[in-house]
């Protein structure tokens, strides 16, 4: 059986995130998994080429019929992720609770139903990026919290919290949730590429 959704994921061209992109590409396919994957050029800064996640997202929306999964590029599949296959919900992403911050945002996993309510929501998330130019030094002005911010003030929004599993990062959520197996893991080659870029 097809899933019933697209993976979509991109990356800067001549960076450590095109090398990370075959090991995404080869976990997508160990599950037959639908994977449309985008290079692109640098924009300047690692600021600017993460909130290019949401255009990037809604430029997906339009282009495909399908709902969609986003996955960060530096991510891979451990197992197929049947969940996904059954959410009936607007938009779904992990919401976490860190010893450094409550309630974050993290849109390195992120299931969008590809309906008119979602396209507007994220272009209130693009509005949101242009409005507050991400620093990597304030984590309130970076696109999961603008994501966040437009979920939060749209009543019409159907948001799921993904289970742990599905945003699974390789040390932090290990150390939360030490009985869990890995859906899809995050390695957060952000922390050692903030200047070579997503």
């Amino acid at each position: 059986m097809s899933p019933l959704f697209l993976t979509i994921a991109y990356y800067t061209k001549g960076t450590s995130y095109e090398t990370l992109a075959q090991n995404l590409r080869n976990s997508c396919k160990s599950y037959d998994i639908p994977l449309v994957l985008k290079p692109i050029d640098d924009l300047g800064s690692w600021e600017r080429n993460t909130h290019y996640k949401a255009e990037f997202v809604l430029e997906c929306l339009n282009t495909y019929s399908q709902n969609l999964l986003y996955v960060d590029v530096d991510a891979v599949f451990r197992s197929y992720p049947i969940l996904i296959d059954t959410l009936d919900c607007d938009i779904a992403y992990r919401t976490e609770n860190f010893r450094w911050r409550s309630n974050e945002a993290l849109s390195g996993t992120i299931y969008l139903n590809n309906n008119e309510r979602v396209k507007t929501l994220v272009s209130q998330w693009i509005k949101l990026n242009v409005e507050v130019p991400a620093s990597r030094y304030a984590p309130e002005t970076w696109e999961q919290a603008n994501l966040q911010r437009a979920v939060i003030s749209d009543p019409q929004i159907n948001y799921y919290n993904l289970p742990p599993e599905y945003t699974y990062i390789f040390d932090h959520t290990k150390k939360l949730y030490k009985d869990i197996k890995p859906v899809i893991e995050h390695f957060q080659e952000s922390r050692n590429a903030h200047k070579n870029k997503r």
